[in-house]
């Protein structure tokens, strides 16, 4: 398992995608801000730390949401997703 990334991300200025979503890391974790605008989300900043994750060759894997205006989002490497080894086959018992 390699080194897992946190971060903080308040504005899209603040994700520094090259050194956040790195080839070596199999997962990231980011704390990022999604305010109430008129009494609805504003998904913007989400949807461009998506975005900026796919291209950088992660997928969104599970949310949570943190305090009033935060979401933690967990991004899985598609390296380490398509690597892992399938889950082996249960034993049928058969009769003789």
């Amino acid at each position: 398992m390699t080194e897992q990334a946190t971060g903080v991300v308040e504005r899209i200025e603040d994700l520094d995608v090259p050194a956040v979503f790195t080839p070596h890391r199999d997962q990231v974790m980011l704390a990022v801000r999604v305010p109430s605008v008129f009494s609805t989300l504003d998904l913007g900043l989400i949807t461009q730390v998506i975005d900026a994750a796919n291209q950088a060759g992660f997928s969104l894997a599970r949310t949570q949401s943190f305090r009033e205006d935060w979401l933690l989002c967990v991004f899985d490497s598609y390296a380490a997703v398509f690597a892992r080894p399938e889950t082996p086959p249960t034993p049928t018992s058969s009769r003789a």
